[in-house]
Formats: structure tokens, sequence, C-alpha cells
């Protein structure tokens, strides 16, 4: 149980923030809905500006974005702040202490994936609108199958370079290099691309004349994402077996 507590204690300040900031911009953005919609040429329906705004749009990326950061971390980081000495002191092996990161990580995620399929349906009728929880809770699944990718991205960053910001700015390049490949004429045919995944752009599983999900979601995909997600946290135990501290 220290383990699991030691890891929440490192990520809780990025996880609190990242859930506030979450949390806060839905409710904005379903009070302003009238307002947001806006936005676009047309009038949209309610379903299509929560998905544009939300699931394909600005919460989105920030998601992305917060799911890199809450991977950065790890023994090396503690070497440069001086604490590495004590965690590996502890009477467990290196790969255990990268498994409870990762595991306290991810879950992380998945509340994080799951606070707009919370605040949204909630809320909406408080402006007299309604989204359906059938909705929410399926984008939430994509969610977390993006966000796991992305966070062990980062994750995986931090296990090979130290430095206060030598792990974050080679995460953020390798998402850009995934982006950019994922999107090359000969692969954007396949569904390779996480982030049209978790919005449901150009997915067979997603309608959008109405902008909803309306087939059944890639079960295959997300479980080949998530033990993508398992073989790179093995990895990232490898590595930290053989690092010199």
């Amino acid at each position: 149980m220290m383990l699991w507590y030691k890891a929440w204690r490192e990520s809780r300040d990025r996880f609190l923030l990242s859930a506030v900031t979450i949390a806060a911009l839905c409710v904005g953005f379903v009070v302003f809905h009238r307002q947001g919609a806006e936005i676009s040429d047309r009038p949209l329906t309610y379903l299509e500006y929560i998905w544009r705004i939300v699931y394909k749009g600005y919460l989105r990326e920030l998601f992305v974005l917060l799911a890199l950061l809450l991977g950065i971390g790890g023994l090396l980081r503690e070497r440069d702040h001086g604490t590495a000495g004590f965690t590996l002191a502890l009477p467990v092996s290196r790969p255990h202490l990268v498994l409870v990161r990762a595991a306290t990580g991810l879950l992380e995620i998945a509340v994080l994936s799951l606070l707009p399929a919370l605040v949204i349906p909630a809320l909406s009728p408080l402006v007299g609108q309604f989204y359906p929880w059938s909705q929410s809770i399926q984008f939430a699944i994509l969610w977390t199958a993006g966000g796991a990718f992305i966070f062990v991205i980062g994750f995986v960053a931090s296990n090979v370079f130290g430095g206060e910001y030598t792990a974050p700015i080679a995460a953020f390049l390798g998402l850009l290099l995934y982006s950019v490949i994922v999107d090359l004429p000969f692969l954007e045919h396949y569904p390779l691309d996480i982030h049209d995944m978790m919005s449901g752009v150009g997915m067979p599983y997603f309608k959008s004349s109405v902008a909803t999900l309306a087939g059944p979601l890639p079960w295959a995909e997300l479980a080949i994402i998530f033990l993508i997600v398992i073989s790179l946290v093995a990895l990232a135990g490898r590595i930290a077996e053989h690092q010199d501290f």
C-alpha cells in the first residue's frame, strides 16, 4: 500500500489540477452552450455542439496534453531531485516500482476520461438540454484507451530520459511524430490515429450527420491498444532494471 500511496502523492497535484480543469470546462461548455453553438457557420444541435467542443475539439486536445504530462515522472526524475535513493532502498524490485506508478497513472487517466461523461449529462437538464448517458460512457471508454496510449508515451520517455525538461520534450516530440506518421497518405485509411478514434472522426462506429456514436465500439482495436500499453509498461520496467543510479 505504501508504494501506491507514494505513486499517488507524486502525481496527486497534476491529477487534481487536471480533474478540476476538465470538470470546470465541462460546466462552462454546458452553461454557455447557446453562445458556444454560435461558433459554427450554421445552427448546431446540442449533440453536435457538445461533440465539436468536447469530444472532437478543445477538451479532447487538452485531455491529450494532460495525459502526456501525467506520464512524466519516475526514478530518473527522482534521481534528479535527489530522492531516488530512498525509493530504491524499498524492499521491492524496480519493475514493481514502475508497474505501481504506471497502474496509478492509468487509473487517473480513467477517472479523467469519465469526468465529461458524468458532468455533461448530469448538468444538461439544468439548461433545458439532454445528452445521452450512453454516448458519454462510450466516449469515456474511447478516451480511456486513447489516454492510456498517450500516457504511456510520456511514461516511457520518463524512463529513458533524465532531466527536468528532456522527458517532457521527448514525449511531446514522440506524440507529434506518431501523429504525423498515422496521417501519411498510405496510412490514413487505416484506424491507426488515436485522436480520430477518441472523437470518432471517419470511424464506422460514428455517424457524422448527427454527431453520435451509432455502432459497436472497436473492441478488438481497443484490446490491441491496451496490449500495447501493457507491453510498453513492461519495457519501461526492464529499462529501469538495467539503469545505473
